[in-house]
C-alpha cells in the first residue's frame, strides 16, 4: 500500500515517524514522508521517499511566536505534499489539515500523538495545571483544549468528527497507562525509536572524553530557543561544578551557547541520544516527549527543565515514576537548584534501580511493530 506521512515539526516530531516509516517499508508498503527541508538526510537514511515542504522548519519557527499562525502559514505546503495516490495518510499535529483530504477521498487518516491528549477523567489535559479537583475538572480541561484548538485552527475540527480517526499514541503504557474511558479509536502502541545509522561514528573527542573518567551528566534542551543562551550555559556550568560532575553539553537549536569550558565539560553540536544516553549517568533536558523517551529507554534518571507546552507534564511523569525529581521550570532555574537535583539523580541508588528497570521494560516493547499492525488492520 502507498502511505503518505506528514512529519511536520522539529526533529522530535520527525524522528518517530521516520522510525514508523521504516517499519512500514519493511512490511512491504510504499512510504512517502513529508518534512522540513533540513530532514532530507534523516529520511533518505531510512530509504524512504522524501517530500520536501519547501522551507526549513527551524528557520520558519523562529519567525513565529503564535503556534496557530504558524500552522495556518504552512497549511498550503502541507496539503500540496499529498499526491492523491496514497491509500492512507499518517500525520502529526501540524499535518492535521490532511485529515479532511483523507475524508473527502475515503481513505484512512491516522493521527500521531506523542502525549495523552484525548479526553479522560483520569487526569487533566497535559497542557493544564495538575490540580486535584476530580474527574469533572479533568474532563473540562480536555473539552476546553479541544474547543480552543478547533476554533484556532479550523482544519483540526476533522479530528473531532465522527467517526473519529484512529489515534496512534506513540508512548509506552509503562509511562502513561491507557485510560479505561478511551474509545476503541485510541491505540497506545509504545514508543517509536529510530536508532542511529550503523555506519555513524561518534566524534573522536567525545569518545576520548567519555573514556577519560566516570559517566558524565548530559545536558541539552533540544529545539527549545532561549533568548539568553549564555546565561543558561553559565548556570549549567556552575551547577556541574557545585555537584562535582563531568558534563556533556548538547548545543541543540539554541538552549545552550559555546563558552569557555572547563576541562571536565565538553560541548557537542548534536549526537544520537540512543548512543549517548546509555553512556551517561544523568540526562538533564527540557522534557520534550522524544528526549524523555530516550532517557527512559536508556534506563537513566532525568532532571527536567521544562520551557513550556507539554514538557511540565513529562517532568511530572518522570517524578511520579520515581526516575527523577520534580521539574525545574526554566524561569526558576538556578545553579543551586540544578546542582541539588543532579546530585540526587547521580547518587540515589534506588532511583537508579527504578530507572534501569523501567528502561528494560520499555526496550522490550515493539512500538513500531504494534503501530504497523494497527495501520494494516484499519486499511484492510
Amino acid at each position: 500500500m502507498r502511505i503518505t506521512m506528514m512529519a511536520i515539526g522539529s526533529r522530535g516530531d520527525v524522528q518517530p515517524l521516520v522510525a514508523l516509516g521504516a517499519g512500514l517499508l519493511q512490511a512491504g508498503h510504499q512510504v512517502r514522508l513529508a518534512a522540513g527541508d533540513e530532514f532530507e538526510g534523516l529520511v533518505a537514511g531510512a530509504d524512504l521517499e522524501f517530500v520536501p515542504l519547501g522551507f526549513n522548519i527551524q528557520a520558519i519557527m523562529q519567525q513565529h511566536t503564535d503556534f496557530f499562525r504558524f500552522a495556518h502559514d504552512i497549511t498550503d505546503s502541507v496539503l500540496k505534499a499529498c499526491d492523491g495516490k496514497e491509500d492512507a495518510i499518517v500525520a502529526t499535529l501540524l499535518g492535521v489539515s490532511t485529515c479532511q483530504v483523507a475524508r473527502e477521498r475515503g481513505i484512512p487518516f491516522f493521527y500521531v500523538v506523542p502525549l495523552p491528549s484525548l479526553c479522560t477523567q483520569d487526569f487533566p489535559n497535559p497542557m493544564f495545571p495538575p490540580f486535584s479537583l476530580g474527574r469533572a475538572y479533568n474532563r473540562w480541561t480536555f473539552n476546553m483544549a479541544n474547543g480552543f484548538f478547533a476554533r484556532s485552527y479550523e482544519y483540526a475540527r476533522c479530528l473531532f468528527q465522527e467517526p473519529r480517526p484512529p489515534y496512534l499514541f506513540c508512548f509506552s503504557s509503562h509511562v502513561v497507562p491507557r485510560p479505561s474511558d478511551w474509545g476503541e479509536h485510541a491505540h497506545v502502541t509504545g514508543y517509536w525509536f529510530l536508532d542511529h545509522p550503523v555506519d555513524w561514528q561518534p566524534p573522536r573527542d567525545l569518545v576520548d572524553f567519555l573514556d577519560a573518567g566516570p559517566p558524565p551528566v548530559c545536558i541539552g534542551f533540544g529545539s527549545m530557543l532561549d533568548g539568553h543562551p549564555k546565561r543558561v550555559t553559565d548556570t549549567v556550568l556552575d551547577a556541574l561544578a557545585r555537584s562535582k560532575q563531568r558534563g556533556v553539553l548538547v548545543k541543540g537549536w539554541g538552549g545552550l551557547s559555546q563558552a569557555d569550558l572547563p576541562s571536565d565539560v565538553l560541548m557537542v553540536d548534536t549526537v544520537p541520544f540512543d548512543w549517548l544516553f546509555p553512556r551517561v549517568a544523568v540526562a538533564v533536558h527540557h522534557g520534550g516527549a522524544g528526549t524523555t523517551s530516550m532517557a527512559l529507554r536508556a534506563g537513566i534518571p532525568s532532571v527536567v527543565v521544562p520551557f513550556g507546552l507539554d514538557q511540565p507534564f513529562w517532568g511530572r511523569r518522570v517524578k511520579s515514576l520515581g526516575v527523577g525529581l520534580g521539574p525545574i521550570p526554566l524561569k526558576r532555574l538556578t545553579a543551586e537548584r540544578l546542582s541539588a537535583a543532579i546530585t540526587v539523580a547521580a547518587t540515589d541508588e534506588q532511583m537508579r534501580v527504578r530507572a534501569a528497570d523501567l528502561g528494560a521494560r520499555i526496550r522490550a516493547e515493539d512500538g513500531v511493530g504494534n503501530a504497523v499492525r494497527i495501520i494494516e488492520q484499519v486499511i484492510g
